[in-house]
């Protein structure tokens, strides 16, 4: 997901929803209420009946007259931030739109947008790429040299890891580094750690 989202407010006219999507070069965007809580999404199709007639950039008058509230599809098509690659895709293709508000998986607050175009990069990454990207991370933080070594596979995406490690959280870890690279859709923690470390954690 992209982390720096371009936003409106309920109560921008159209005609500045439509600067704004010019000027960020964006197809759409959320509409956030007062809380900065998703409450709906305008996308060009949505802006195109109101702005008909438009000539030389100059909307009709009834065009500034209305708001984003007005306008905006509700309620929002959203996405939390720990779903899966495909829970995404699948929600764009059944809701046919362009882009998902991705929302934090506890507080539910806007924390970044994903598109189609977010997912075409991800999807077009080999396994061979991601997981060299994988071990060199592993690497990169000391991990990959742990006791008995954690080692990582790929497959369609889905990152495999395995070994052992010196304690839980250096498992955790190297699993949610894993996690965090691009074209990782999940990641499998087969990690294991000393008996007695799991027990004086607990």
């Amino acid at each position: 997901m992209n982390p720096s989202v371009v936003v409106v407010t309920a109560d921008c006219t159209s005609r500045h929803v439509t600067d704004v999507i010019t000027e960020y070069g964006v197809s759409g965007v959320p509409v956030v209420g007062d809380d900065d809580r998703v409450i709906g999404v305008i996308s060009e199709a949505d802006l195109l009946p109101r702005l008909n007639g438009t000539e030389a950039g100059t909307a009709p008058p009834e065009a500034d007259a209305c708001t984003a509230g007005e306008l905006m599809s509700t309620p929002p098509v959203t996405v939390r931030a720990g779903a899966a690659l495909g829970t995404a895709a699948g929600l764009m293709q059944r809701y046919r739109v362009k882009r998902l508000p991705v929302l934090d998986d506890d507080t539910g607050a806007l924390v970044g947008i994903v598109t189609r175009g977010d997912l075409l990069r991800n999807a077009l990454r080999s396994d061979e790429a991601i997981e060299r990207e994988v071990m060199d991370e592993l690497l990169l933080h000391g991990l990959w040299r742990d006791p008995a070594g954690i080692t990582a596979i790929v497959h369609d995406g889905e990152v495999t890891l395995s070994g052992g490690a010196d304690r839980r959280d250096t498992a955790l870890l190297a699993a949610e580094i894993a996690g965090s690279l691009t074209g990782v859709t999940a990641v499998h923690n087969g990690i294991t750690w000393p008996a007695e470390e799991f027990a004086v954690g607990e």
